[in-house]
This record gives structure tokens, sequence and C-alpha cells, in this order.
């Protein structure tokens, strides 16, 4: 899991706000609420955006593979603690990957361990994969891509009698650096203070 803690720093801003909506019951608690869920809206969408700056993955397969749960804090200010949490991404998943679906040498047969007996059958390509934009496919010689009973397709090493599946970084790997979290953090902030503006202007003109 990955925590990143969002926080505004210009206590001087808050208390302006909270002066002018001072005679509005509630009003610089609810423009701060909807000020910071807009905020972490944000940064929801540019965590998925420095992700993929960098690794070959769609936004869809990152928000499969996501669970992000936020906590507020209004205490001297207001501060958002955001958990990226989630397990790693089939390597299936990501760009590059090959062939794109189960995919057979039908020149040969080899012997195959299937639900307890031997057989022989046709073995699987050699898939390709990668997580990196900067990097190409890499050749899994002794890997393949298949599909399980469940209808889960993912690419699939040989090892001895087992069979594993490989897999890429999880979502908090990918986002566990400090300079994506510091950027992610500061872009964060600087939507608060935009739609705080915002949000005590409209209430002031009630337009909410």
């Amino acid at each position: 899991m990955s925590t990143m803690q969002v926080q505004v720093l210009d206590q001087g801003q808050i208390n302006r706000a909270t002066a002018l909506l001072n005679g509005i019951p509630g009003g610089i608690d609810k423009a701060m609420k909807s000020a910071m869920t807009r905020a972490v809206s944000h940064l929801r969408t540019n965590a998925s955006k420095a992700i993929r700056e960098r690794y070959d993955i769609s936004a869809a397969n990152i928000r499969a593979n996501e669970n992000i749960t936020v906590r507020y804090t209004y205490e001297d200010g207001v501060q958002a603690f955001i958990n990226f949490a989630g397990g790693k991404i089939p390597l299936f998943r990501y760009g590059g990957a090959s062939p794109g679906g189960p995919a057979y040498d039908q020149t040969q047969l080899v012997p195959v361990m299937i639900q307890g007996q031997w057989r022989m059958a046709h073995p699987g390509l050699p898939a390709h994969g990668h997580q990196l934009k900067s990097t190409s496919p890499a050749l899994f010689e002794h890997a393949f891509v298949a599909q399980m009973s469940s209808g889960h397709v993912g690419i699939f090493e040989r090892n001895g009698l087992s069979i594993r599946e490989i897999m890429g970084n999880s979502v908090p790997a990918m986002l566990g650096r400090p300079e994506v979290a510091e950027k992610l953090a500061e872009e964060s902030m600087d939507k608060f203070k935009e739609r705080l503006e915002h949000e005590v202007l409209a209430r002031l003109n009630g337009w909410i």
C-alpha cells in the first residue's frame, strides 16, 4: 500500500474563506469538503496519467487493479490522506503482450500434465511482454498465453510440474517513486485552492 498526504499549507486562504462565509451556517465546512473532493478527483486522474507516462498500460487496466480510499481531516487547515492499494497486475494486461490470446505451435507435441495425467499436447507459442514504455517487449521462451477456466487470460510460465503467472507491478509500486508523489500532491493542492475560491464565490452569490 502507498499512502499519499495532500496538505493545504495556505492557512491564510482558509481564514479569508472562513470570514467571508461566517454568516452562512456550515458554509466553510461544505466549501472545503467540496473543494477537497474535486482536488482528490483531480489527483486520481493525474495518478493514472503519471503511471502511463512511464508504464505501457491503459487507464482501464489501472482502474481495474487499484483500490483507493481517502480520509480527510480539517484541523489546522485541511488534509487528505490517500491510500493506493491493490495487487500486482498481470503482465498480459500491459501493452506489448503477445500473442493476444491462447496460441499453440501446431508443428509439435510435448508431454503436458493435465489434471494429474500426462498427455501429449501442442505447446503454447512463446509469449512476449514488458512494463516500461522505454523497453521493447521481451521474449519469455518458456512462457505462453493461456485462458483459465474462470475466463482469466494471462502469461504463464512452466517450472517443472508447476505453472505460475507472470505479473507486473502493482499500482502502489508504480506510484512509489517520491518525485511522482510530490508532483501529484503539489498539483492537488493547487486544485484545492482554485476550487475553494469557486466554492466560496458560489455560496456568497447564492448559486448553490
